[in-house]
């Protein structure tokens, strides 16, 4: 049987007749549909198009306040039916008209939730940039406050030292007090004897300043035998000068190890009192 559009729009107040209609709407969104005549007009002609078998009279535009689009009637199989001038398979293009095919709820007409997503996304972006400001603050500040010092790795190892004996190039010269010459024997050869002793101990080589001082009494004391000789003339007694030895002066000195070891080290750096390498 046909069913109007008046039909139509009735039905959409009951739940059962929705159901049988295959409408898929609230009691709360079949009451707003029904209430304007154009989304009354928009769900009619969507249900006619999911719905080919049913025919319904042609509708005189004038009973509607607002124009509704025309429909043809096309003969099938010795029936007709209502078939919009406009494309059955779309959905109304208007708020108040199904959103979707096969029972979506209708889509809200105002901007609220597409309002309230933008807000949240610009939430989220201002949060985001907050964070990041404050990452670049923090590290610019960690940067331009960072304390640079020298960190040892392996402390100085100091150099050592042991003691050596050496030769200083000075020359020691004793004397035993044992004459080099002997009683009655030949003046002259007593002078060559006390010389022979000076020669090997204190010429031609640097004194020590008491060897000097002995050597200059050797050197007088001879100076003065040659002074006294005179033909046939021999030792009568003997004097205190005795046999002269020289030796080298020694001393003591402290020589490196080679041992010495530079301290290791490495310029550290500390950002914020606590980050990298701190004291």
């Amino acid at each position: 049987m046909a069913l109007s559009f008046e039909e139509f729009r009735s039905s959409l107040l009951h739940a059962v007749s929705r159901q049988g209609l295959g409408i898929q709407l609230t009691d709360a969104e079949a009451q707003q549909v029904a209430a304007d005549p154009q989304a009354s007009r928009s769900w009619y002609e969507y249900w006619l198009s999911t719905n080919p078998q049913t025919a319904a009279p042609a509708v005189d535009a004038s009973s509607t306040p607002d124009a509704s689009p025309t429909a043809e009637t096309i003969p099938l199989g010795g029936h007709d039916f209502a078939r919009a001038a406009t494309s059955a398979s779309a959905p109304p293009a208007y708020g108040g008209g199904p959103a979707e095919y096969a029972g979506h709820a209708v889509p809200p007409t105002s901007g609220e939730p597409q309002k309230k997503s933008r807000v949240g996304l610009w939430v989220a972006l201002s949060i985001v940039g907050a964070l990041l400001l404050i990452a670049v603050i923090i590290v610019v500040v960690a940067f331009t406050t960072a304390r640079h010092w020298t960190k040892v790795d392996t402390p100085e190892k100091p150099e050592t030292f042991h003691s050596e004996e050496y030769e200083t190039g000075l020359y020691l010269v004793s004397d035993d007090g044992v004459s080099p010459c002997a009683v009655d024997q030949d003046w002259t050869d007593c002078i060559d004897a006390m010389e022979l002793q000076y020669a090997g101990a204190c010429a031609g080589v640097e004194l020590v300043p008491a060897a000097v001082t002995l050597c200059g009494q050797h050197r007088a004391e001879i100076d003065r035998m040659r002074a006294a000789d005179s033909e046939g003339s021999v030792v009568a007694s003997l004097g205190d000068f005795g046999h002269l030895t020289r030796t080298p002066e020694t001393a003591t000195r402290q020589v490196s190890n080679d041992d010495y070891e530079a301290a290791v080290t490495h310029e550290a750096v500390c950002y914020l009192g606590f980050l990298g390498e701190c004291e």
